[in-house]
């Protein structure tokens, strides 16, 4: 019995996502947020509430964005007063095709994953996905 190839296999987001994720508060000043940026080597995450529940997201770019309609930067803004309210998310057993479709519709470089209470789980970023196809470019050439 020969058996069918059906194409390469369904990779799921939390095949490439990336488990360790910095979470900020509503609450937190920019100062110490933009301080964990800088330790962390990262450059935006989630927002969560006070149980936990992903209620926006903030980024370097987002920072940018407000303090170039706003003026000066001022660090001691909270979060919440700078934060996008909306998040973009996905399920950890979520196709990487789909999470691609979604990231490149909306031109965005990262989306938090969740589990189905809204609790962040993950993030993948657009690094991410280029250790994935570096991997699959590794894997062609010594197959090739």
């Amino acid at each position: 019995m020969s058996s069918i190839s059906k194409g390469p296999p369904l990779i799921l987001v939390q095949d490439i996502m990336t488990k360790s994720y910095y979470c900020m508060r509503w609450e937190q000043r920019l100062a110490e947020i933009l301080q964990e940026f800088d330790k962390r080597a990262i450059s935006g995450g989630p927002v969560v509430d006070a149980d936990g529940i992903v209620i926006g997201h903030l980024s370097r770019t987002g920072i940018s964005r407000h303090f170039a309609k706003h003026g000066q930067v001022d660090q001691a803004l909270t979060v919440g007063e700078v934060m996008e309210t909306f998040a973009f998310q996905v399920y950890a057993d979520d196709s990487v095709k789909s999470l691609l479709e979604t990231m490149l519709a909306s031109r965005i470089h990262r989306m938090i994953v969740t589990d189905e209470d809204g609790r962040p789980t993950g993030i993948v970023t657009s690094m991410d996905l280029m250790g994935l196809l570096y991997d699959r470019l590794q894997a062609e050439a010594s197959d090739g």
